[in-house]
């Protein structure tokens, strides 16, 4: 059975909405904690000597290193009911679908992250739509969030879904 469309002009509006610009510090002790905490222990994230001798003739960091600063940390009183904060660095409109979920990821490389790097990350909503779930309708957003460093290089660019239900 089709659902009526949720998507009301208010929220297609946001089509080609974008973030201010944020910005991520790539700091020695940041680069380590990540990669201890995910259990990375690549000499080319720890080892400044090897990694000088490396093709990247510096310490890098691991790729999926961009992503842990992408919330602030806020209290849980001031969490969604799904647990997410608010305001982060992807926009979401406002629906009348109160649950979000991932929707998927597909994440291109362009140049490491190195120690001292400083990244600037700009996300801007490229679609939304709707689909029908075996539990009602679903709202898609679709994003694209491009990362360059303070050299003007594009360090990543991630497209990505968030479903709303």
């Amino acid at each position: 059975m089709a659902h009526a469309s949720l998507i009301t002009d208010e929220i297609r509006s946001w089509i080609g909405h974008e973030t201010p610009p944020w910005t991520i510090e790539a700091t020695r002790l940041d680069i380590r904690r990540f990669a201890v905490a995910t259990d990375d222990l690549n000499p080319l994230y720890l080892d400044e000597t090897y990694a000088q001798h490396s093709v990247h003739g510096s310490l890098i960091a691991p790729p999926l290193f961009y992503m842990a600063p992408l919330t602030d940390p806020v209290p849980e009183t001031e969490l969604r009911p799904d647990g997410l904060p608010y305001e982060g660095k992807f926009p979401i409109p406002p629906t009348p679908l109160p649950r979000l979920m991932d929707g998927g990821t597909e994440i291109e490389f362009f140049v490491p992250i190195r120690v001292g790097d400083t990244l600037i990350g700009r996300c801007k909503i490229t679609d939304i739509y709707q689909k029908d779930g075996r539990t009602g309708p679903l709202i898609f957003v679709v994003r694209e969030t491009r990362f360059t460093n303070q050299h003007g290089e594009l360090v990543l660019v991630e497209k990505g879904a968030s479903i709303l239900r």
